[in-house]
C-alpha cells in the first residue's frame, strides 16, 4: 500500500512510436541509398546496393512482425502473424533474385518464381489487415473486404482503359501470366491501400502501429505500381524505384516496434463511423463506370476481360448494398427490440415483473372512461402485506425481495386472464377488474393464495394481507381515478386497523386515519409542549397478603372536555414524531411520583412504565433513563419499563442490548402483553427479563372455559420453573381472580383490584388493597 505521505513516484511516459535509435537507423538506411543511388555507380547499387538493400528490409519486417506476434493474443496476433507471413514470402522472393543477380550474375526475368512471394505479400497483408481488431464487427470486415475489391477492380479497369491496358498489350504479347500480374500488382496495391485506410480508421487497438503499416503499404505501391509499367516497358533497372519497397517494409518493422496501446478512443471511432469515409468509396466506381460508358459510345469497343471486370464491379456493389442493407434491417430489428425492452421497463414493476403505477393509473384512466360513457362496472382490489417490514428486519431484505416476486406469481394465478395486476411500490399491490368481475371474490381467492406458507431459502415464512375494496357499478357517479385508487386505499387501512388480515369494501364516510389525524395531531403537539398528557396509576397487588407491590403509569389525555383514549393519541403521537418528547415527559413525572412515594418506605414500590419500540432502541433512550434514576435516587428494581413483543421481535438484537444495559443499571424490564406477540417462548429463552405480564386476552374466559385454564396453568408453570415473576392482567371477576389463586398466580392487576386513578388518590393505596373474598 502507498504511503500517502510519501510522494508518489512519476508516471512513465507511455510511448507511441518505435525507440529515435530505430527511427535515426531506418532513415540513414534510406538517405543512404539515396545518396548511392544519386552518386554510385548505377550498375552496382542496382545489382549489390539495391536488392540486397530490400532482402533485409523484407527480413526486418518478417522477424519484427514475428516477434510482436508472440506477445499478444486472439484476433490481434493472428494479425501480426500474417503480415509476418506475408513479408517473408516477399523476402523470399526478393532472395531468389538476389541469387540470380548477385551470386549467378545474371538477370532475373519477367515473371519468375519470385513473383510468387511478390504476390503472395499483397494477400497475405490483406488478410493481417481483416483480421485487425476494429469496433464494427464481423459483418463490416466482409463490407470492409467487399470495399476494397470493388475500388480495386474499378481503379484497374479504368487503369486498363486509359493506359495499361495499351503498355501491356504492346509489351506483353499474347503471355497471360503477363498480363495478369502487370495488371494485378497495381490492383492489389490499391487494394491494401483501401483496406489499411478503412482499417485504421475503425481500428480499436492503438492506431500508431496501424498507422505506419498503411504508410508502408502507400510506399510499396507506388513502387509496385511503378514497377508494373517500367517492366511492361522493359526498362526496369531499379535504383530510386526500389526506394518504396525498402522504405516501405522498413516502416512495417517500425510499426512492429512499437509498444503496445490502449485502445482508440470510442470518440474518434464514433467519428469514423459517420459513413462520409463510405462515400468515397464510390467515387472510382463511378468514375469507372463513367470512363466505360464514354469510351463505350465513343465506338470503343471493350473486351471479354473489361465486360468482365465491370461485371464483378457491378457484383461488388451489390453485395456491398446488400450487407448494407442486412446490416440496417438487424439494426432496425435490434432497435425496435430495445424500443420494445424500454417500453416494457416504462411501464413495468422491474423485480416481479408486473404492471408499475404508471401502467395501472393508465388502464384505470381507460375503464373510468368506459365507465362513464358505456356505464361499465370497474373494481378495484388494493392489497398490503401485513407486516412485510419483519420480514426484511429478520431474514434480510434480498428474501424480502424474493417475497415479493413469489407473492406476485400466486397473485397472477389467483385472478382472471383479463385483470391487470400492479404492484404500486414497496409491498402494495392492486388489482383491476374492468369488466364485471367479483371483487369480493377475487380479493377472497388472491388472500387464498397467500394463505400459503412461503419456504424462502430455508426459512418458512407466512405471509397475510390487508385488502381494500372499491367497486363502481352502472348506477355509480364517475370518478377520477385518484380518487378511486384513495377510496380502495383507505379501505385497506381500515381493513388493518380492525385487526389485519381481513377484507374490507369501501363505504360511504370512511376516511383514512391520516386525515382523522389532522384534527387532533396539532391539539397533541401543543398538549404535549405544555405537558399536560398526564399519569393515570393502576395498582399491582400481591394476591396473598393484600399488599400494594407496584403501580402502573398510564397516560391520560383530556382534549375538547372529553377523554382520548391512549391506543387513539399514543399511536397519533408516533406518527406525528412526538413519541420521543412524550415519552421523556412521562418518565420523568413517573420518576418523580415514585420517589415521593418510596421516601421512607422499608418496602420496594415499583412504578410501570410503557414504552414504545421505537423508543427503546433510540439513541440516547438508556442514558437518559440513566440520568433519571440517578438524579431521583431509585432504588434497584423500583422503575420498572414495560415492553411489548412485537418491539422486542422488530429488532432483537438492538433491544436485547437495550435491555442488558437497562437492568445493569438497576432498571426492571417486563414483557408486556405476554402470549399476543411472535415467538413468545422464544423471546422468554432469548431475552434478560425480570417479569412478564399476561395479557387480558387470556383471563377472559379463564374461568369459564377449562381449556383455557389449562393453558394459563402451563404459561404459570413454565414461568415458575425459569423463575421469572408473572403479573396478569384485566382481573375483573372474583371467579377469575379464585382460578388465579389457586393456580399459584401471585400477582395481578385489573378492575376488581383497582381502577387508574389520579396522582392524588395514590397515598391511601400504599399501605394494600383490600382484595374481594
Amino acid at each position: 500500500m502507498l504511503d500517502p505521505h510519501v510522494p508518489a513516484p512519476p508516471r512513465a511516459r507511455s510511448r507511441r512510436g518505435p525507440g529515435p535509435l530505430a527511427l535515426a537507423l531506418v532513415l540513414a538506411v534510406l538517405l543512404g541509398f539515396q545518396a548511392a543511388s544519386t552518386f554510385g555507380d548505377a550498375a552496382f547499387v542496382d545489382v549489390y546496393v539495391s536488392n540486397l538493400l530490400q532482402f533485409g528490409a523484407g527480413v526486418t519486417a518478417a522477424v519484427a512482425c514475428a516477434v510482436r506476434a508472440r506477445t499478444l493474443t486472439g484476433r490481434t496476433r493472428w494479425s501480426w502473424t500474417c503480415l509476418s507471413a506475408g513479408t517473408a514470402a516477399w523476402a523470399a522472393g526478393q532472395g531468389w533474385w538476389c541469387w540470380v543477380q548477385v551470386v549467378e550474375g545474371g538477370e532475373a526475368p519477367f515473371p519468375s518464381v519470385a513473383d510468387v512471394g511478390f504476390v503472395a505479400f499483397p494477400l497475405l497483408a490483406g488478410a493481417a489487415l481483416l483480421l485487425t481488431p476494429t469496433g464494427d464487427g464481423s459483418t463490416a470486415r466482409w463490407r470492409r473486404a467487399l470495399d476494397a475489391a470493388m475500388t480495386s477492380a474499378a481503379v484497374g479497369l479504368v487503369s486498363w482503359e486509359t493506359t495499361l491496358g495499351t503498355v501491356v498489350a504492346m509489351n506483353a504479347g499474347n503471355d497471360p501470366l503477363v498480363a495478369g500480374l502487370l495488371v494485378g500488382y497495381p490492383v492489389l496495391d490499391v487494394l491494401l491501400i483501401v483496406l489499411g485506410t478503412l482499417t485504421v480508421a475503425r481500428a480499436t487497438v492503438a492506431r500508431f502501429p496501424q498507422v505506419l503499416v498503411t504508410l508502408g503499404l502507400v510506399s510499396f505501391a507506388v513502387s509496385d505500381s511503378a514497377f508494373a509499367y517500367v517492366a511492361a516497358e522493359g526498362d526496369y533497372d531499379g535504383n530510386l524505384l526500389d526506394l518504396g519497397w525498402i522504405a516501405g517494409f522498413l516502416l512495417v518493422a517500425l510499426a512492429a516496434l512499437c509498444p503496445p496501446g490502449d485502445a482508440a478512443p470510442a470518440r474518434s471511432r464514433r467519428r469514423d463511423d459517420r459513413g462520409g469515409s463510405d462515400l468515397l468509396l464510390y467515387v472510382p466506381v463511378a468514375i469507372a463506370f463513367a470512363v466505360t460508358t464514354v469510351l463505350a459510345f465513343g465506338g470503343r469497343r471493350l473486351d471479354g476481360w473489361e465486360l468482365l471486370t465491370a461485371g464483378v464491379v457491378v457484383a461488388l456493389l451489390l453485395a456491398r448494398q446488400w450487407l448494407a442493407l442486412r446490416d440496417n434491417a438487424r439494426l432496425a430489428a435490434e432497435l425496435a427490440a430495445r424500443e420494445a425492452e424500454l417500453r416494457h421497463q416504462a411501464f413495468h414493476d422491474a423485480l416481479t415483473g408486473l404492471a408499475n403505477r404508471a401502467l395501472f393509473l393508465d388502464r384505470l384512466d381507460h375503464a373510468l372512461k368506459l365507465h362513464a360513457r358505456d356505464l361499465r362496472p370497474v373494481a378495484l382490489v388494493f392489497l398490503d402485506l401485513d407486516d412485510f417490514k419483519v420480514v426484511n428486519d429478520t431474514l434480510g431484505h434480498a428474501v424480502g425481495d424474493e417475497l415479493l416476486v413469489r407473492v406476485a406469481e400466486r397473485m397472477r394465478g389467483a385472478v382472471r386472464a383479463g385483470d391487470t395486476v400492479a404492484r404500486l411500490g414497496g409491498d402494495e399491490f392492486a388489482v383491476l377488474l374492468e369488466d364485471g368481475g367479483d371483487p369480493v371474490l377475487t380479493a377472497a381467492k388472491v388472500a387464498g393464495a397467500l394463505g400459503t406458507p412461503f419456504t424462502l431459502r430455508g426459512d418458512v415464512v407466512d405471509v397475510r394481507a390487508s385488502v381494500g375494496i372499491c367497486e363502481l357499478s352502472a348506477d355509480d357517479a364517475p370518478l377520477a381515478a385518484d380518487e378511486l385508487l384513495a377510496r380502495s386505499d383507505t379501505a385497506m387501512y381500515a381493513a388493518k386497523r380492525s385487526g389485519k388480515d381481513t377484507i374490507v369494501s369501501w363505504s360511504a364516510g370512511m376516511s383514512l386515519a391520516e386525515l382523522e389525524d389532522e384534527e387532533l395531531r396539532s391539539a397533541l403537539r401543543t398538549a404535549v409542549e405544555d405537558r399536560r398528557v398526564r399519569l393515570a396509576f393502576q395498582p399491582i397487588v400481591e394476591l396473598t397478603t393484600g399488599r400494594l407491590s407496584g403501580l402502573e403509569a398510564l397516560a391520560r389525555w383530556r382534549h375538547e372536555g372529553r377523554d382520548v383514549p391512549p391506543d387513539v393519541f399514543i399511536p397519533l403521537a408516533e406518527r406525528a414524531g412526538l413519541m420521543g418528547a412524550l415519552t421523556a415527559d412521562l418518565l420523568e413525572e413517573a420518576c418523580t411520583r415514585l420517589a415521593g412515594w418510596s421516601a421512607g418506605r422499608d418496602d420496594l414500590l415499583t412504578v410501570h412504565v410503557n414504552v414504545a419500540p421505537s423508543q427503546l432502541v433510540a439513541p440516547g433512550f438508556v442514558t437518559t433513563v440513566a440520568d433519571l434514576v440517578r438524579r431521583h435516587g431509585l432504588r434497584p428494581g423500583a422503575l420498572v419499563l414495560e415492553i411489548t413483543e412485537s418491539g422486542i421481535f422488530a429488532d432483537l438484537d438492538a433491544a436485547r442490548a437495550a435491555v442488558v444495559e437497562l437492568r445493569r443499571l438497576g432498571v426492571g424490564v417486563s414483557l408486556d402483553d405476554f402470549g399476543v406477540g411472535y415467538s413468545s417462548l422464544a423471546q422468554l429463552n432469548a431475552m434478560p427479563l425480570d417479569s412478564v405480564k399476561i395479557d387480558r386476552s387470556f383471563l377472559a374466559a379463564v374461568d369459564s372455559d377449562p381449556r383455557q385454564a389449562r393453558f394459563l396453568h402451563a404459561v404459570l408453570r413454565l414461568a415458575e420453573e425459569i423463575g421469572l415473576p408473572v403479573v396478569a392482567e384485566g382481573v375483573e371477576r372474583p371467579a377469575q381472580l379464585h382460578l388465579l389463586r389457586a393456580l399459584g398466580c401471585l400477582h395481578a392487576q385489573g378492575y376488581l383490584l383497582g381502577r387508574p386513578v389520579e396522582v392524588d388518590a395514590v397515598p391511601p393505596l400504599l399501605d394494600g388493597i383490600a382484595i374481594p373474598a
